[in-house]
């Protein structure tokens, strides 16, 4: 298992291993339940951490990531591709134009 990515925030570990599964590429996500011994331990011990099986599938895992993450601010929102504006992490679509967020 490699680790890949880590954040956080459960769902977007879950969204990013949801990116992965749908290209073929087997995961894990290891403390995915860490949220229920908070305060127990240290809480670097607990951050959701996305792991992929096969040493093959490292470097794609890596680019659908990167490609994924590179269009999102920390707070998840984008910058549509074709007008330039603004929009919140929650839509898939372009308030101004119309577009299609930009796919991995």
């Amino acid at each position: 298992m490699i680790l890949v990515f880590e954040d956080f925030d459960f769902s977007r570990v879950g969204q990013m291993q949801s990116l992965l599964e749908s290209h073929g590429i087997k995961t894990f996500i290891r403390n995915q339940f860490g949220s229920s011994v908070m305060g127990e331990v240290p809480f670097v011990e607990v951050v959701p951490q996305l792991f992929v099986l096969e040493h093959k599938d490292v470097q794609r895992a890596k680019g659908l990531l990167q490609s994924a993450l590179a269009g999102t601010d920390a707070d998840g929102s984008w910058t549509c591709p074709e007008c330039g504006a603004d929009v919140e992490s929650n839509f898939s679509h372009c308030w101004q134009c119309g577009s299609a967020r930009a796919s991995p």
